[in-house]
This record gives structure tokens, C-alpha cells and sequence, in this order.
């Protein structure tokens, strides 16, 4: 019998404290984006897991074509603001994604899996409402984590360049959930269920890397602190970043 994949509550209610953040920022979009096609909740909000002052705003939305760059200023006041007006978020992070892509077959084992089980439809047409149950494989992990070497390269990066403490401490948050995600999808297709939360995406790892409790315990700090000096998240980017991406490489090799 198949294993499928869970999917998310979308029937419960989410969280009061979050409720007039989410209704607002439903309403600034419709506002503001002329291609708007619907409107995803991820992350921990979506979980009815997060905590008031330190989880961000996580949203996929859905367009119909590119958006302008009048739109995309528009859009990164529309965030700034909302992160002022809502304490009860630390960041908004919205992935942006062309209708046509979504329904892309190539893109089937990335959007497909992402919408169905991932998300919660907060406006406009359910797209996960197209797509089967999935179950786990391999092609799931790599749709996530393919990129894996090219982003850690591009953090430590911005890591090495900024001068703003609340930016440093940002990228080493971006750092961590970057690299415990990763370490999950190198399980995933051996589990049961999916991970949705940190402590999830360790729990899994560990059970089969139960060798890998520092470096996990050091992405933890990484992402919620204490601050760390640089030449510290710098050392766990290049080195635990890249026993992952040959992690993953093995992998690859060995499934295809």
C-alpha cells in the first residue's frame, strides 16, 4: 500500500495572535498585484506552530505573469511595513512563481508536492486542488535541494559582507534552516511522515546520522541564537555545508 505524504490543516483556524497579520497581508497583495493569481500560507503559521515575535511570514504567490518593477517596489514596502505593524513576525519571506510553471510537468515533484502538502491556500484558485497525493521519493529531495551548494556559497557571502548586526543575525537564521532542511531531505525518502519543523527535520536526520548531534546542535544556535562571531557560521557553512552537498552527491549516485 502506498505511503502518501500528510497535508496540511485547512480547516483549523491559525493562531489568533497572527489572524489580522494574515487577513492584512491577503488584502496588500490583492491591492497591489495586477497578475495575482492565489495566495499560499507556509512555514510555522501554517502549522499552527508558531511563536509570537520570532517566527517569520512565510507565503508562495502564485502570479499570472512577471511582475513589474513598479509592483516589485510596491511589494518590498508592502513587507517592510507589515514587519513594523506586526511584531508578532520577525520577517516576511514571500517565493514568487509564474502560474505556468506551477503547472509545469517538470516542475510537477517541486510546485505539485509544495502546494499539496506544504500549504494552505489563503486566496484565489487551490492549485493543490490539481495534484495527487505524493509519496516520498527521491525526486522531492532533489526539486528542494539541488541548489544547496549555490546557496550556502551565497550566504556565507552576504555573511562576509554585511555590517548590520540584525542582518548577521538573519543570515545565520537562513544559514541554519537552510542546512537542518537540507539534512532532512537527505532522510526523507526512508520516512514515514514529513518534517514541517525544526526540530522535526533533526529528529529525522539524527535517526540516521546519530553521529551528527553537534553540528545539529550548532545549526540550532545558528538559528535562534545565541549570536555567534562570524569565523564560527563561516566554519559550519563550508564545513558541515559541505559534508551535505557530498552527502547529497553520494546519494545521487546512488539513485539517480
Amino acid at each position: 500500500m502506498a505511503k502518501f505524504l500528510p497535508r496540511l490543516d485547512s480547516q483549523t483556524s491559525f493562531q489568533l495572535d497572527f489572524m489580522p497579520l494574515l487577513m492584512a497581508v491577503v488584502t496588500d497583495l490583492q491591492a497591489q498585484v495586477t497578475a495575482l493569481h492565489s495566495i499560499y500560507l507556509n512555514g510555522s503559521i501554517a502549522y499552527r506552530q508558531a511563536t509570537s515575535g520570532v517566527s517569520d511570514l512565510n507565503l508562495t504567490v502564485v502570479i499570472t505573469s512577471p511582475l513589474t518593477v513598479e509592483e516589485q517596489h510596491r511589494i518590498a514596502s508592502v513587507s517592510q511595513t507589515l514587519s513594523r505593524h506586526y511584531p508578532v513576525i520577525s520577517a516576511v519571506d514571500i517565493t514568487w512563481v509564474l502560474l505556468d510553471d506551477v503547472l509545469s510537468i517538470a516542475s510537477i515533484f517541486k510546485w505539485g508536492f509544495w502546494l499539496k502538502h506544504c500549504s494552505v491556500c489563503l486566496y484565489g484558485t487551490n492549485l493543490s486542488e490539481q495534484f495527487g497525493d505524493f509519496e516520498p521519493c527521491w525526486e522531492i529531495a532533489k526539486a528542494f535541494n539541488h541548489d544547496i551548494a549555490a546557496a550556502l556559497v551565497a550566504i556565507e557571502q552576504q555573511i562576509r559582507r554585511t555590517k548590520s548586526i540584525t542582518e548577521y543575525q538573519y543570515y545565520c537564521r537562513c544559514a541554519g534552516k537552510k542546512m537542518l532542511r537540507s539534512c532532512f531531505m537527505l532522510v526523507a525518502i526512508d520516512g514515514d511522515g514529513w518534517a514541517y519543523t525544526d526540530q522535526q527535520c533533526a529528529n529525522f536526520f539524527l535517526a540516521r546520522y546519530p553521529n551528527k548531534v553537534t553540528e545539529i546542535e550548532r545549526l540550532f544556535v545558528l538559528i535562534n541564537g545565541p549570536q555567534v562571531p562570524k569565523k564560527a557560521s563561516i566554519f559550519m557553512l563550508s564545513q558541515f555545508g559541505a559534508w551535505i552537498v557530498n552527502e547529497f552527491n553520494n546519494i545521487e549516485r546512488k539513485i539517480g
